[in-house]
C-alpha cells in the first residue's frame, strides 16, 4: 500500500522545489498552500507523513500541527518541517514536529528525511511498547515470508491462564509485570535453545507467538512452562499463595476460584501439514492452545496431523 504524503506548503517557489524534488517517489502525494484545503484529507485518510514550512512564522504556522499531533488520532503521523538555515533549538519546545530540515540542506536531504521518518514510526508501530518485542505487523510478515521461502519451521502460540483474575485483583501495574517477564522468559529460552533462524514474537496483551526448528520446538516449550511456573509465584501475595488460588465474585454475586497462572500453548509446524497463508497457520497453533487449555497435566498440544489426516477428518 502506497504511502499518503500531504505538502502543505505556502511559499510558492519552495513548493516548485519541492515537488521536482518528489516528483518520481513512489508516494501518494497531496499539495496544499492552505490549511484549510488540507483538513478534510488530513482527518478522512491519516497521512503517513506532512511536509510544513515555518519559514516566516514558526510559531503561529505551526499552531493547527500543533492540534493534531496532541491528536491520539494522529500518534503515528510524521511531521516534517522546513525550516530558516539560522532556525535555533530556543523554538524547538513550541513546535511539535518530528524531523526538521534546514532550508539550505533541502536538495541533499529532503528524500533522505522522508525515508529515514517513514521507516522509524514502521519500526516503532511494529514492535510492542510493553515488552519492545515484534507486533502484529513483524509476525505476519515472518509467517508469510517463512512459507513464501518453502522454509519448514514450527509456530508456537502461547498465552496465560487464569490472567484476568489477577490483572483484576492485583491491578495493571502488576500483570503488566507479569507480562514482560513471560516475555523475556520465552527469549531467553528461545535464543539459548535455537541461536539463529528462531523468532519471538508479542501479538499483544498475554499472547506471543515463537518459531523454532520443529526439532526443538517441543523441549523449549517444556522449559518456558516450567521457568514461568516457578516465577509466577513471586507475583502472588502470601495469603493467596497458600491458599492456591484467587478468589472473586462473578456478576450473579457466585464466588469463582482461579488456580494460580499457568502458560498454555498450541505448536502447529508445516513440517507436517501444508500452509500457504499465515492466518492458516496461526489459526492452526490457536487450535493447538485451545486444546492445551482442557488438558490437566500437559500445558501444551503438538499439532501433528498431516494433510490426509485432515481430509479423513471431514469425510
Amino acid at each position: 500500500m502506497s504511502k499518503k504524503l500531504i505538502v502543505l506548503i505556502k511559499d510558492n517557489n519552495l513548493m516548485k522545489k519541492i515537488r521536482e524534488k518528489l516528483y518520481l517517489l513512489d508516494y501518494e502525494i497531496y499539495y496544499f498552500d492552505e490549511i484549510k484545503q488540507a483538513i478534510d484529507i488530513i482527518y478522512e485518510e491519516i497521512p503517513d507523513l506532512i511536509i510544513v514550512d515555518n519559514l516566516n512564522n514558526p510559531y503561529i504556522e505551526n499552531s493547527f500541527i500543533n492540534q493534531i499531533k496532541n491528536d491520539p488520532l494522529f500518534v503515528s503521523m510524521v511531521v516534517i518541517s522546513i525550516v530558516p538555515d539560522d532556525f535555533t533549538y530556543d523554538y524547538w519546545d513550541k513546535l511539535l514536529i518530528d524531523d526538521y530540515i534546514r532550508l539550505g540542506s533541502l536538495d541533499k536531504d529532503l528524500k533522505m528525511r522522508i525515508e529515514l521518518s517513514l521507516k522509524r514510526v514502521e519500526r516503532i508501530i511494529a514492535t510492542n511498547p510493553l515488552t519492545k518485542l515484534p507486533g502484529n505487523l513483524v509476525i505476519q510478515r515472518e509467517i508469510q515470508k517463512r512459507l513464501d521461502k518453502g522454509e519448514i519451521f514450527a509456530l508456537a502460540y502461547a498465552d496465560l491462564d487464569n490472567f484476568k483474575p489477577f490483572n483484576d485483583k492485583y491491578g495493571f501495574s502488576r500483570g503488566d509485570e507479569v507480562i514482560k517477564i513471560l516475555g523475556r522468559i520465552i527469549m531467553n529460552i528461545i535464543k539459548s535453545e535455537q541461536t539463529t533462524g528462531s523468532f519471538i514474537g508479542h501479538i499483544g496483551g498475554d499472547d506471543f507467538i515463537y518459531i523454532m526448528s520443529p526439532e526443538l520446538i517441543e523441549n523449549a516449550t517444556i522449559k518456558i512452562i516450567d521457568v514461568f511456573e516457578n516465577l509466577i509465584r513471586n507475583f502472588y501475595d502470601i495469603e493467596d499463595l497458600k491458599k492456591g488460588f484467587l478468589e472473586s465474585t462473578n456478576r450473579k454475586g457466585e464466588k469463582q476460584f482461579f488456580p494460580i497462572m499457568s502458560v498454555s500453548v498450541g505448536i502447529t509446524s508445516n513440517k507436517f501439514r501444508s500452509f500457504k497463508h499465515f492466518s492458516e497457520m496461526a489459526e492452526a497453533a490457536s487450535e493447538m492452545k485451545a486444546i492445551a487449555k482442557k488438558q490437566k497435566n500437559k500445558r501444551y498440544a503438538f499439532d501433528r496431523r498431516k494433510d490426509i489426516d485432515l481430509i479423513k477428518q471431514v469425510h
